[in-house]
Parts: structure tokens; C-alpha cells; sequence
């Protein structure tokens, strides 16, 4: 479980999707990183600068005198879980541009939110209001942020299909 809770951990799996994902799709490929690193951020400053700050519950790790923690105890507060919104923005959007990885998506997700609860660093609630707030944050970061940057970027008349890679017709 330590290993799937550590980001470090999925940064050359990260890089390798990134570039596949530009090099089989295109403009599409461009409008979607750019719409995941937008929205992932904001759902990140949100969750972190405002919601934690004004709820300001403490982790189960700093009340609960008698656990044992696998990990470090973060100074941070525990509601949302940072993780449970991220990645499930991430999912969101990615269910939304690319509809045949909505299943490893969420499931990555869903993997990501037990490691945190299981390390003892946030509370069951923690990661479902984390994934809730997730995947609204995904949802308006499709329709709002992705769908605007692919009609900036496409030429008109032009659509990109969802699961269905740019076709080279210059053959």
C-alpha cells in the first residue's frame, strides 16, 4: 500500500502516458494534458488552501494516540483527502475524453483512496468526500476548461472522436 500512495513512484508511467497521449492523439491529445494539469490544480488549491483550512479536521494519526503509522503523519489536515481529489479528477476527465479507460481509471482511483485510509493518514470520509469533490472538480474541468481549449486549438469543422486516435490520411 506504501507504494501506490507515493506519487515519486508513477513519474515515468506518467511521462510515457503523457507522450503517447500526444503522439496518437494529436490536438486532442494537446486540449486533454492541458485540461487535466488545469483542473487537477485547481482541484488541488481548492481542496488544500481553502476546504482543509476551513475545516481544518485533524488526521486520524494525530487524535488517535494508540495507532501505528506505516508513514509519516503530514502537518496538513486530513479533510478532503488530496489524493482522493486528484485522482478522481484525473478519472473524471479521463472517463469523459477517453471512454474505454474509464475502468482502470477509477479503479486506480479507488486504489490510491484505500492506501489512505489503510496507512492510517485519513479517515473513510476523508477520501469519499475527497473522491465526490473530485470528480466534480473533473466534470466541470471537461465541460469548462477541456472542451474551450479543443475548440481554440482544432481547425473548424474538425472533431476528434473519443477512444479513436488521429488518423494520418496523408498516405
Amino acid at each position: 500500500m506504501l507504494f501506490i500512495t507515493i506519487k515519486e513512484n508513477f513519474l515515468y508511467a506518467g511521462i510515457v502516458g503523457i507522450v503517447a497521449v500526444l503522439v496518437f492523439y494529436k490536438r486532442y491529445g494537446v486540449a486533454f494534458i492541458v485540461a487535466v494539469g488545469a483542473t487537477v490544480g485547481l482541484a488541488d488549491a481548492t481542496s488544500h488552501y481553502i476546504l482543509k483550512e476551513i475545516i481544518a479536521r485533524p488526521r486520524p494519526c494525530h487524535t488517535l494516540p494508540d495507532l501505528i503509522n506505516v508513514v509519516n503523519c503530514s502537518n496538513s489536515f486530513s479533510f478532503p483527502s488530496n489524493h482522493a481529489v486528484n485522482n478522481f479528477a484525473a478519472a473524471t476527465l479521463i472517463s469523459l475524453c477517453f471512454r474505454k479507460a474509464t475502468l482502470p481509471a477509477f479503479m486506480f482511483a479507488l486504489l490510491i483512496c484505500y492506501s489512505r485510509v489503510y496507512l492510517k493518514v485519513h479517515y473513510p470520509s476523508d477520501v469519499l468526500a475527497g473522491a465526490l469533490f473530485g470528480s466534480l472538480m473533473g466534470y466541470l474541468g471537461y465541460h469548462h476548461i477541456f472542451t474551450r481549449i479543443l475548440k481554440l486549438i482544432s481547425p473548424k469543422g474538425e472533431e476528434q472522436p473519443h477512444d479513436e486516435p488521429t488518423q494520418n490520411t496523408n498516405t
